[in-house]
């Protein structure tokens, strides 16, 4: 599983940073820099390649932040906290790299989510930039928007999965 959300991670990097590459020669003069709620441009700066690539660079950084948190808590057990830790610092290793693996899976994930959010939101950029109107497309909106109350969501959800799943490793053993 790991491998499969690796390999889709490094690909949506791929896909964000060449197609970034790839539109740059196509751009105006002037591209949209900042967009107000409702999705329309509201901030313009000159097309350098600095400015277009800020987003995917920013982008790069945040999966990065991501996957060295998902490192470090494959490697050190103790290095995340649970609700009820007192049960978790009592599990054995390998119930504990148990929890660490799931906790994991969902930092891959949200490394995911947050490529995801980046490339669609370059690649709505490059429509207003290309285009007659300064207003995001729809689709633009809703994944920019959506995907990250998704992942609260889910955070809210591991928040209150976590201990259910320790309590149950250390009913097990």
């Amino acid at each position: 599983m790991h491998r499969l959300v690796h390999v889709l991670n490094a690909g949506l990097a791929l896909l964000l940073i060449g197609g970034s590459l790839w539109a740059f020669p196509r751009l105006p003069a002037r591209i949209p820099r900042h967009f107000g709620l409702g999705g329309t441009a509201d901030a313009y700066w000159e097309a350098t390649l600095v400015h277009w690539m800020l987003g995917p660079a920013i982008a790069l950084v945040v999966a990065g932040i991501v996957y060295g948190a998902a490192w470090v808590t494959g490697r050190a057990s103790g290095s995340i906290n649970v609700p009820n830790q007192q049960q978790y610092d009592a599990l054995a290793p390998a119930a504990k790299r148990v929890v660490c693996r799931d906790v994991q899976v969902f930092l891959y994930g949200t490394a995911t989510a947050m490529l995801v959010v980046f490339g669609v939101a370059q690649w709505g950029t490059y429509q207003v930039a290309t285009s007659a109107t300064d207003t995001l497309p729809g689709v633009v909106r809703g994944v920019t928007l959506g995907v990250p109350m998704l992942l609260l969501g889910a955070a809210g959800g591991l928040a209150w999965w976590l201990p259910r799943r320790v309590r149950r490793l250390a009913d097990d053993a």
